[in-house]
């Protein structure tokens, strides 16, 4: 799910398709008062806030003003789809397609329409017609191949199939749809024979076979009653780490009963949208807008085809997230059952969507409700502790970071990160013995972990402990990460500590180039051009420093520096220190 982070603000905006002019019975309601101008503007505010209901409302209205508008039409389509509105989207596709025969948007939605009501003569004669050249032919052969197989064509469905190779992953996606809709159409022993070819494909290729086509040749033995072969097969990949041990074990558990895994993958309808979310996983990676815009409308498109399509709810939702529609993620995942081995995941990725609304305890609430459930899910407790390191709750933090390490026997170098996150949480709690333990746990499973050496050594160069390993840490942590403002600035910081402040200087200015929004680094630049005699130069970035939201006792701080200079605060901090150890 994280390659559809690089979608921006731009998520939807579809380019590369075309759209269409008559619509749903709502459009009478989203009229306004302000004629074209009016629905205009308000389409092109909801569209930068991403907010895909209200844009599609207003470009059905402004399109209601101007029919003609071929630029409104793009937008109008394109966000009655992406906000699942499919029946008014195809409303207008059908009249795009009579302007515009062969227009790719046009044919996406009628196709997908088509399937949804179960209709394959038209979704096989608009793959098959003049659109189908400006398909994608990975998703035009695998939704053929899906038509053909609803109409009960088998040699067909095969031969559609087939369009995407004989060896190589595009043509092994394609082997694995064939054994699907062979699964579908009652052929165990066909589908057996078309998953194995995918799996010696990927063994010449010395490429990694996918969890799920090891999923689909287990249900096609089960069919066919080799249930020891099937349970084989789930635990190696569930051993080799291909297929996620909640999936392994519900696979299982449906083995015992002689039943075989449950693939989600019935008739033509669920094949389509298995097509549409395999092709938003190719779109996927793109940092090209449109062509990443395009999978999310084949993961929301794979959504209205098939409620129940997991993969394709968290697809969505996850770039939902990361359009900023945060209610919408939630709702989407809410809609992924408890007994489901994705709920998991999906509920960690509801409880982040529901704290980025400000719902922060109904995300906690979840978190520790999922715990309770799942206790053996070192995720759903990591998922708790960050969530309470990000509310600044750190003594609640640090326990739920030991309830997911106790969970592991034997720690690997993979878990640092564990002891790290928990370090913070302890230090940040005020217990520091028990962080100062962790941090150097985490360092002897990574002896070169950057932030770890320099959350450690920063922070005994505040203490004024162990400075000179401190430095060496940071140094090392510099080197290995040079373009990392805060760790640049906690090594000028060390250099400062130990009043070596001519050296310092660069350092920090250094650390404030790479970081320049960031109020404490702009606060010990100020404080080492002080230390060299450049006072004006420090009042600036004091000044700068507290423009930019300090906390507040560090912006009392630099208030007071401001008002009598660095020398004067430091003389009254170290007369409060003498007299406090009195």
């Amino acid at each position: 799910m994280a390659k559809f982070r690089a979608l921006a603000a731009a998520a939807v905006a579809m380019a590369a398709f075309g759209a269409g002019a008559k619509f749903g019975p709502g459009a009478a309601q989203a009229q306004t008062a302000h004629g074209l101008s009016g629905a205009y503007l308000a389409a092109r505010h909801a569209e930068r806030l991403n907010d895909l209901e209200a844009a599609a409302r207003y470009y059905v209205a402004a399109m209601a003003h101007d029919p003609g508008n071929q630029d409104l039409r793009v937008k109008a389509v394109t966000y009655l789809a992406a906000a699942g509105r499919l029946r008014d989207a195809a409303l207008a596709a059908e009249e795009l397609l009579r302007a515009r025969p062969g227009d790719r948007l046009a044919v996406t939605v009628l196709t997908a329409e088509a399937f949804r009501d179960g209709d394959y003569d038209a979704a096989a004669e608009l793959l098959r017609g003049e659109g189908a050249r400006a398909f994608p032919s990975l998703l035009r052969a695998l939704l053929l191949g899906w038509a053909e197989t609803g109409r009960g064509r088998d040699e067909d469905a095969r031969a559609a199939f087939a369009e995407l190779g004989e060896s190589g992953p595009t043509a092994r996606l394609g082997l694995y749809h064939a054994g699907l809709a062979r699964l579908v159409r009652g052929d165990a022993a066909g589908a057996l024979e078309a998953f194995s070819r995918a799996a010696a494909d990927a063994a010449q290729d010395d490429a990694p076979l996918s969890g799920n086509v090891e999923r689909a040749r287990a249900a096609a033995l089960a069919a066919l009653g080799r249930l020891d072969e099937a349970r084989a097969l789930i635990a190696q990949a569930a051993e080799d780490g291909r297929l996620p041990q909640a999936m392994a074990q519900a696979d299982l558990a449906r083995l015992d009963k002689a039943e075989a895994p449950a693939l989600g993958v019935s008739d033509a309808r669920q094949g389509a949208a298995e097509a549409l979310l395999a092709a938003a996983a190719v779109l996927a990676g793109s940092e090209a807008g449109a062509r990443a815009a395009g999978g999310f409308l084949y993961a929301r498109l794979a959504v209205e085809l098939d409620p129940l399509n997991e993969q394709a709810r968290l697809l969505a939702a996850d770039v939902l997230s990361s359009m900023n529609r945060h209610e919408m993620a939630a709702e989407m995942l809410a809609g992924i059952p408890r007994r489901s081995p994705n709920f998991t995941q999906a509920e960690i990725l509801r409880a982040n969507a529901l704290a980025r609304t400000g719902r922060v305890e109904e995300a906690l609430t979840a978190l520790r409700r999922l715990t309770e459930d799942r206790p053996d899910e070192l995720s759903a407790h990591l998922a708790l502790g960050g969530l309470l390191r990000m509310q600044k709750r750190f003594a609640e933090a640090a326990e739920a970071y030991s309830r997911a390490i106790a969970l592991i026997d034997a720690p690997e170098p993979r878990h640092w990160s564990l002891f790290y996150e928990r370090g913070i949480a302890y230090e940040r709690s005020g217990q520091w013995d028990k962080a100062e333990a962790d941090f150097l746990r985490a360092l002897e499973l990574q002896p070169d972990q950057p932030l770890v050496l320099n959350y450690l050594g920063y922070s005994w160069v505040e203490m004024g402990r162990n400075i000179e390993r401190a430095r060496e840490m940071i140094e090392k942590a510099v080197e290995l990460r040079p373009d990392d403002g805060f760790i640049t600035d906690s090594l000028g910081w060390v250099l400062y500590r130990l009043g070596k402040y001519e050296e310092a200087v660069p350092v920090l200015e250094r650390a404030v180039e790479l970081e320049p929004s960031d109020p404490i680094l702009n606060d010990h630049f100020g404080d080492a051009l002080w230390m060299v005699g450049r006072k004006l130069e420090a009042r600036f970035q004091w000044k700068r420093a507290l423009s930019l939201g300090p906390e507040e006792k560090d912006a009392e701080r630099i208030r007071k520096k401001l008002a009598r200079g660095l020398d004067a605060v430091l003389a009254e901090e170290r007369a409060a220190q003498e007299g406090a150890a009195k």
